[in-house]
């Protein structure tokens, strides 16, 4: 799953889990437990926790054959040293799906400020404007063409069992000749 952060990775993550009876690995997950046992005081802090919970997410990932996998990926662009490496996929699954989803800017910076996280996210110590300008560059960072995309509009209404059936056939095709 790939797409602006608050762009609805997670939501459609577990839709497509749930159907197609996969495991969801969520690196936020990893994140909020290393949260919950550690005093997080400082931005670096924070920054620190992110790497080894990129590490645990991976390891995770390597585990499983077939998995929907959630995180803020590093972009092509406009991320700056943020978001989680993807150089590992390639050699753990076949085949490799990047579900894209493409939501405006503006739309992924409302849901940001009003959505609900670990305090340790520090999300209600960012500048709006700032924040703002840093989703707008992370615009063109995505899709990472890290495999056959599907791209899905995720400001309007989202038809779930069109998304799934789309998944599955992807699965069936031969990842390098789509």
């Amino acid at each position: 799953m790939t797409g602006l952060p608050a762009s609805g990775k997670t939501t459609i993550a577990r839709v497509i889990a749930n159907a197609l009876s996969f495991d969801l690995i969520d690196k936020d997950d990893f994140l909020e437990g290393l949260y919950e046992q550690n005093d997080v005081r400082t931005w670096e802090d924070r920054k620190d926790l992110s790497r080894q919970s990129d590490a645990l997410f991976q390891d995770a990932g390597k585990k499983l054959g077939s998995a929907v996998l959630v995180s803020h990926w590093k972009p092509l662009t406009g991320g700056g040293d943020s978001g989680t490496a993807t150089d590992w996929l390639k050699g753990t699954y076949a085949p490799l799906i990047e579900v894209n989803c493409i939501c405006p800017s503006d739309i992924a910076l409302s849901r940001f400020l009003t959505r609900k996280r670990h305090p340790s996210h520090f999300d209600k110590q960012r500048d709006p404007i700032k924040l703002a300008q840093r989703l707008r560059g992370l615009e063109s960072g995505y899709p990472l063409g890290i495999g056959p995309v599907l791209k899905v509009r995720t400001d309007t209404k989202v038809n779930q069992k069109e998304i799934v059936d789309k998944v599955r056939l992807m699965l069936r095709e031969d990842p390098l000749s789509a």
